[in-house]
């Protein structure tokens, strides 16, 4: 049963790393060279951009999806084949699994202050949110009720 609802968890993560992954390769592959129509020829042509670079966010990102992968998907699915060995590791899958949540959540940090959306300047960015600050409190109190009820009921 444990394996059961961890694989699903597991794959849905992997998925979700995948699909930055992908759209991550797929934009530093445009940095590196992009393809341009040459006038005199009528034809294409790729052109050496050379822009590429490794940040530490694709860093965390390929991190987190080895991780849901391995202990997400993987050691689950040879848990649920019958492998002994795997079926003794629920400790390494949810501490790997949780592992690779921090991965991606430590991603979007990082996206966020590398894109600057998150500096020091957001204070200033925030006073100029008008009629928004009733959603940001409304979804704030609706949070905070749905913790309590959902505590109070479990």
């Amino acid at each position: 049963m444990f394996f059961d609802a961890i694989i699903s968890a597991g794959a849905i993560l992997s998925g979700f790393c995948g699909t930055f992954l992908s759209f991550r390769i797929q934009r530093e592959a445009n940095y590196y060279r992009q393809p341009a129509l040459d006038f005199k020829t009528r034809k294409a042509r790729d052109v050496y951009i050379g822009l590429t670079h490794f940040t530490s966010a694709f860093l965390l990102l390929i991190l987190a999806t080895i991780f849901s992968t391995f202990f997400g998907f993987l050691i689950p699915l040879l848990a649920l084949a019958g492998s002994a060995w795997a079926s003794a590791q629920t400790e390494l899958v949810v501490g790997g699994l949780v592992a690779a949540l921090i991965l991606l959540l430590a991603y979007f940090l990082d996206e966020l202050v590398h894109y600057r959306i998150i500096n020091i300047g957001l204070l200033n960015d925030a006073r100029e949110w008008r009629s928004e600050w009733a959603i940001v409190l409304i979804a704030g109190i609706s949070v905070a009720i749905s913790f309590a009820v959902v505590y109070k009921v479990l």
